[in-house]
């Protein structure tokens, strides 16, 4: 069987889906079904099913603020949950492993577009170094079980993902469902939309549906360290601008007084382009499903 962890968060909901019309046996968790974070439990759980393949997806995350305001909490939280999952896949007899990991745990500065092999050789940026050596633990820890007990897995470096089922939370969130949060609430209540840095610094973005195709199929045709990303850079001020044009709301006010975080970042998709991945969904197309979805939905979404 298949197992699927953090069925419930933005990732997970896509990949569950994603996973499900493929395979026939497969089992999706959240957190109200087992703590992963209590060993025995997780433990246990695992035992009963005795999963052949995991996609690990729970994790503790914040944004740029949050990942700043909370960065003990955010560390243990998730080297308990990494080292209880792995640990328990593989007493449980777990043959594939697929790690869900973060282009974060990348060294602050790295010629651009980063590789795959850049990964340990520097420290990461300060703005997420707690969340960040969480996910590069867990990397030691699998290649020690690959080591040791010959438990084959993928390690995904995943780009900035956004989609439906995300949380949108202003304060501490990503920088998309943030803004999408905003603008939404500008369009119902009037005002402006004031926005955290200057706009310039570039992302690669990837929407969930686009990210969960992808990880299947690394999953499926992959071992190690690969990056998940689309391949293409835009800078905050374009999501912007695309939300403003999705909304109808024009008021928009830059806080240079808030960190824009790392300017420029890029990943190289050599290794995923050459397993025949491709986006299927624009930036804009993403963003306008994703505050569709997010309208219908309001206020019962997760913040």
């Amino acid at each position: 069987m298949i197992l699927v962890t953090g069925s419930s968060g933005v990732l997970g909901t896509a990949l569950t889906q994603e996973i499900g019309e493929h395979y026939s046996d497969v089992e999706a968790i959240k957190s109200s079904d087992v703590d992963l974070r209590n060993f025995d439990s997780t433990l246990s759980y695992f035992q009963a099913r005795r999963p052949d393949i995991i996609y690990h997806a729970a994790a503790r995350v914040h944004g740029l603020m949050g990942n700043r305001m909370f960065p003990n909490d955010v560390y243990v939280d998730n080297i308990r949950i990494n080292t209880n999952v792995v640990e328990a896949a593989r007493l449980s007899g777990c043959q594939k492993f697929i790690a869900i990991s973060t282009v974060a745990a990348y060294p602050d500065t790295q010629k651009l577009p980063i590789r795959e092999d850049f990964l340990l050789e520097g420290p990461p940026h300060h703005s997420e170094q707690a969340y960040a050596h969480s996910k590069r633990a867990m990397l030691g820890h699998l290649q020690a079980c690959q080591v040791q007990y010959g438990m084959n897995f993928t390690y995904v470096l995943l780009t900035n993902l956004y989609g439906l089922h995300d949380r949108f939370d202003e304060a501490h969130g990503h920088v998309i469902p943030s803004l999408i949060s905003k603008f939404h609430r500008a369009a119902r209540e009037g005002g402006k939309v004031t926005i955290w840095g200057t706009g310039r610094a570039r992302r690669d973005f990837l929407f969930s549906s686009d990210a969960a195709s992808a990880i299947r199929l690394v999953g499926q045709k992959a071992s190690g360290p690969i990056n998940v990303a689309s391949g293409m850079t835009v800078p905050v001020s374009s999501v912007v601008d695309c939300l403003s044009r999705i909304s109808g709301v024009s008021d928009v006010a830059w806080d240079d007084t808030k960190p824009d975080g790392q300017l420029d970042r890029s990943y190289d998709v050599t290794r995923l382009r050459e397993l025949g991945f491709h986006p299927r969904v624009g930036l804009e197309e993403g963003l306008r499903l994703t505050y569709e979805w997010y309208s219908r939905s309001y206020p019962n979404v997760r913040t």
